[in-house]
């Protein structure tokens, strides 16, 4: 059914809303179209959209107070804190202190204060500096599993 037969049925104001999509195979990728579309006001159906003589494609003079088009012109879009210039305090403070701590020798399970405070203990136990990649964990580590380590040669 064509545009012009649809609103020669109707005195309605034609609102346009999407009605079907189809698919469409072509030279191996899958495309999506507007199969269809219809009135929000009433039952018409048209192959295209309803055309408006209120609307028009600047949105500067709407028959629709704010309009669609109108709404999605004020829209902004953020990144969010992708974007930030200011650096996480704690985020930067922990690095600096995994640098340190790599500095002295050891080897922590990962970056947080936390890793690093228990290489530090599991280092003064073990009279030498932990290493998370060849040892236990650091919060396992005890007297007696030193002595034991240092048995075995493990350090």
């Amino acid at each position: 059914m064509s545009q012009k037969q649809t609103s020669q049925q109707s005195s309605c104001d034609h609102i346009t809303k999407v009605l079907e999509w189809e698919y469409v195979l072509e030279e191996g990728q899958m495309y999506s179209k507007v199969s269809s579309y219809g009135c929000i006001n009433c039952d018409a159906v048209s192959d295209s959209p309803f055309l408006t003589e209120d609307v028009f494609t600047d949105h500067s003079n709407c028959k629709y107070d704010p309009c669609f088009g109108c709404k999605a012109k004020t829209l902004q879009l953020n990144a969010g804190d992708a974007t930030r210039d200011i650096p996480d305090k704690k985020w930067t403070a922990e690095l600096k202190e995994y640098k340190k701590a790599r500095d002295e020798g050891l080897r922590p399970a990962g970056t947080t204060y936390a890793h690093i405070e228990q290489a530090r203990a599991a280092s003064e136990t073990l009279g030498t500096a932990y290493n998370a990649e060849t040892m236990p964990k650091a919060h396992n580590i005890t007297k007696k599993t030193a002595e034991v380590m240092k048995e075995i040669g493990q350090i």
